[in-house]
């Protein structure tokens, strides 16, 4: 069990029947556009040292990929963590903004 997943759970827990009524949010350190995802969740390891470029990829404050698996990432987190909605950094706007367009049809 991850870190989130541990501390996910202890919200569940608190929370108790509220929890439906919960909204979620991450708060997204980068957001990178790629075919090759490894690359720049390796740099991020040489500075984020307590994580793997594995566990890098898996958190929910971390985007990286293609435009499709951001958005298949983007689902899959809602279904495991219950993160309703997401804020990005200015510096990344741009780069979430053609994922954005794909979530809402544009």
């Amino acid at each position: 069990m991850s870190e989130v997943d541990k501390r996910m759970q202890l919200v569940r827990d608190v929370a108790g029947d509220r929890y439906s009524r919960l909204e979620l949010n991450a708060l997204v350190q980068r957001v990178v556009v790629t075919d090759h995802p490894r690359q720049p969740a390796e740099e991020l390891a040489r500075r984020w040292t307590q994580l793997s470029p594995e566990e890098i990829l898996q958190r929910p404050y971390v985007l990286i990929g293609t435009a499709d698996k951001l958005i298949e990432d983007l689902h899959a987190r809602r279904e495991r963590w219950g993160i309703s909605y997401y804020v990005i950094f200015e510096p990344y706007v741009d780069t979430f903004a053609p994922v954005v367009a794909r979530l809402t049809g544009g």
